[in-house]
């Protein structure tokens, strides 16, 4: 499953990576690096994804195409 997310650098340091869709809602992940954040948020989309025990699917490979913000000031 694909799902589209951005990443916004702050300017203090650490990053927030966040998808919103109709499916899921939001879904926001902080991280002290890019890829913490990445792997924290590709973690909460799995999660959610697990909630509905109609679908029997394990979600393993989930894949975040990410569009990069602006740093925050």
């Amino acid at each position: 499953m694909k799902f589209t997310c951005t990443i916004e650098r702050h300017s203090g340091g650490g990053y927030r990576a966040r998808h919103d869709s109709d499916d899921l809602g939001l879904v926001e992940a902080r991280g002290t690096t890019r890829e913490e954040a990445l792997h924290k948020l590709r973690g909460e989309l799995r999660y959610r994804l697990e909630l509905c025990p109609c679908s029997g699917e394990s979600y393993q490979h989930i894949e975040i195409e990410v569009v990069e913000t602006p740093a925050r000031r």
